[in-house]
């Protein structure tokens, strides 16, 4: 009898361990980080209170997917009180800016099928308005299966009159 239970638990691990299982090790959740300090008026800062309307905020920003390809970058803001420009836009190289998905203007860009793991890019804001508060978005996605496909990091800028 112990003889036949031994072997019905050995068949039972070969059986489970035969199962088709994943790695999701790989799977994490894309990331954002600042690549360096912000740069306000072409000066480095380490932090930001409140911006004056007509300042030029440059953030050198950080997209990873760590162990997945990045599919997109998404920055947006609100239009009527601030713009959005990407300076350096052009080191992205054509495969990407000249995907029709992508659009600089608006702060979209598409990288499916590129496997581009990371990406440096810089995000120039500048306030039109004087405002309390104005929401400037990113949000990257990856190809990552089992935990969030997506990263957001959002910006909340004050802006006051000169």
């Amino acid at each position: 009898m112990k003889k036949q239970i031994l072997l019905l638990g050995i068949f039972g691990m070969f059986l489970l361990a035969s199962c088709s299982q994943q790695d999701a090790t790989n799977d994490s959740t894309p990331q954002l980080t600042w690549a360096a300090n912000p740069i306000l008026d072409g000066v480095s800062v380490t932090t930001i209170d409140t911006l004056t309307v007509g300042d030029t905020l440059l953030l050198p920003m950080t997209f990873s997917g760590v162990y997945n390809p990045l599919t997109s970058i998404q920055i947006t803001n609100d239009t009527a009180y601030s713009a959005i420009s990407f300076p350096y836009a052009s080191s992205l190289g054509s495969s990407v800016l000249n995907n029709g998905q992508t659009n600089v203007s608006k702060g979209y860009f598409y990288f499916v099928g590129l496997n581009i793991y990371m990406v440096n890019l810089a995000v120039e804001y500048i306030p039109k308005q004087a405002t309390t508060g104005t929401k400037l978005s990113f949000v990257v996605s990856s190809t990552s299966q089992y935990s969030p496909l997506s990263g957001s990091f959002t910006f909340i800028a004050k802006a006051k009159k000169k």
